[in-house]
């Protein structure tokens, strides 16, 4: 017996999902065997709610002659899309991991308590209840490490587990906040491995691609991502590239998907960043060729692209000036 709620959408076989789409929404399905295998596979949620909206008229029905495998070329685009991000951002996230532990350890030595002291933090009181949630954390891996077999082996023979051996089991959201509560002379150190970030810009793209890495991990839609905890700063990639303003500020490249392009191009090299450059080009021109129901000036304004985002590869880039300590929300 189907259970319906009054606020909640009922249960619809495949069979009813295909007349809803077809009948209804006005879709066009001529191959309904296909539709279904596809349904099967994907999931209504997932594949038609999560990208139907840009195919959609203001009425609810779908634009003339728009079919399911047009929704089906976005939702594969976005997953190759989701892939070649991610790819990046694991870049970015293994060398952080690798400087951070670094940088800390020459300051404070290889002992576990070094890391798992408050006192070696930035301490402050809008800091404290953070500080407090992340070295809770690492005492919670430090002292049941039995998901990390390569953490029980430091824990059992050497009874020490040294912060280079601790961030491996760390989540790169864990990492970005590690980072924002170091005292400033060890942020310093860190960001100059990325010669044209200064610390509090480093602070804002690692919150950023620690954001957008949990996007992709989840296989949630990418394309029209927005950040929602502010902006990155204004930097020499929106000036060069000539980013459209509104009221002397930038419409594009700072909350949107090439907002995390530009954080890349500032933490990626330069032949990593011309290969995602180009793979996100070719997985463009296989959507526009799999279906004609997306524009390229359409599909840029969801993505936050301008018409000349691919020059981000090969513009240069300037030094952000250092900063002194600041508090990141």
């Amino acid at each position: 017996m189907r259970q319906n709620k009054s606020n909640d959408k009922p249960f619809l076989s495949y069979q009813e999902q295909i007349y809803k789409l077809k009948y209804e929404k006005k879709l066009q399905i001529p191959d309904e065997s296909r539709a279904i295998a596809l349904l099967k596979r994907h999931s209504y949620f997932a594949l038609v709610s999560g990208y139907k909206k840009p195919f959609k008229r203001k009425d609810g029905t779908y634009q003339l002659h728009t079919t399911l495998d047009d929704i089906y070329a976005l939702y594969s685009f976005d997953n190759a899309l989701r892939n070649a991000i991610f790819s990046k951002i694991l870049i970015v996230e293994k060398h952080i991991k690798s400087v951070l532990s670094y940088a800390f350890c020459e300051k404070y030595g290889s002992s576990q308590q070094a890391y798992l002291n408050p006192a070696n933090y930035h301490n402050t009181p809008e800091n404290q209840a953070g500080i407090g949630k992340l070295v809770s954390k690492l005492t919670g891996i430090a002292d049941d490490p039995k998901d990390y077999h390569y953490i029980w082996h430091q824990k059992e023979v050497y009874h020490n587990i040294p912060l280079w051996v601790m961030v491996k089991a760390l989540p790169m959201g864990s990492i970005s906040k590690m980072y924002s509560y170091l005292p400033s002379q060890i942020q310093s150190k860190i960001s100059k491995e990325f010669p044209c970030v200064n610390e509090e810009e480093l602070c804002r793209m690692l919150d950023l691609l620690s954001r957008v890495r949990n996007v992709c991990a989840h296989n949630e839609r990418l394309y029209d991502y927005r950040y929602q905890r502010g902006a990155i700063k204004d930097s020499s990639i929106h000036e060069t590239l000539r980013l459209p303003k509104k009221a002397n500020s930038y419409q594009t490249g700072k909350s949107d998907l090439f907002a995390v392009m530009i954080s890349l191009k500032y933490l990626l090299d330069e032949e990593e960043m011309t290969e995602l450059t180009t793979e996100i080009r070719k997985l463009l021109d296989a959507l526009y060729a799999a279906t004609r129901q997306i524009n390229k000036a359409q599909m840029r304004k969801y993505m936050g692209f301008p018409q000349n985002w691919e020059e981000i590869a090969t513009c240069s880039i300037s030094p952000h000036p250092p900063v002194s300590r600041f508090i990141f929300p």
